[in-house]
């Protein structure tokens, strides 16, 4: 059985986290109670300085967390989308979720889509996470999208 508190903050946690994806990319909100903030952002697609030769595209997440309160597990899927004949299609083999635990206050953690080869083509970077919220599975982000990138290995 859950405390009554202890779901009210877990509803809360849920809303904020729907919250933060629903930018375009980036923006900053406060976590249930004043346990703390989390600002989520969306990078564009690029050509890959660690990769070269190929695209990809990050999301990230830093949290400030206050009173003891913990994210225990933070997961976040990145991908890439192409614009197909006026609509954004999710790139095969591009979707990667990244999965920290313990997560530090004020530390940056970023989730890297799966690489993909250079091509012509218009682009953008979608991201979604999830998290618990001490201990307790608080929900998941809708999508967030980077802008759009014509050719970005260009």
């Amino acid at each position: 059985m859950i405390h009554a508190s202890k779901l009210s903050k877990t509803i809360a946690m849920a809303a904020a986290v729907t919250l933060i994806g629903a930018t375009l990319s980036s923006c900053s909100i406060p976590l249930p109670e004043g346990t703390g903030n989390c600002n989520f952002s969306v990078d564009n697609p690029h050509k890959s300085t660690k990769k070269p030769g190929y695209i990809d595209g990050k999301s990230k997440v830093t949290c400030t967390i206050y009173n003891g309160h913990t994210i225990s597990t933070l997961s976040i899927t990145t991908k890439l989308q192409k614009l197909s004949s006026g609509s954004w299609v999710d790139v095969s083999g591009s979707s990667n979720t990244t999965i920290r635990s313990s997560v530090k206050s004020g530390v940056t953690y970023t989730g890297v889509s799966g690489f993909i080869t250079c091509r012509s083509g218009t682009f953008r970077t979608a991201g979604h996470g999830s998290a618990y919220l001490d201990g307790q599975y608080s929900g998941s982000t809708e999508w967030g999208y980077g802008n759009a990138v014509t050719n970005p290995c260009g």
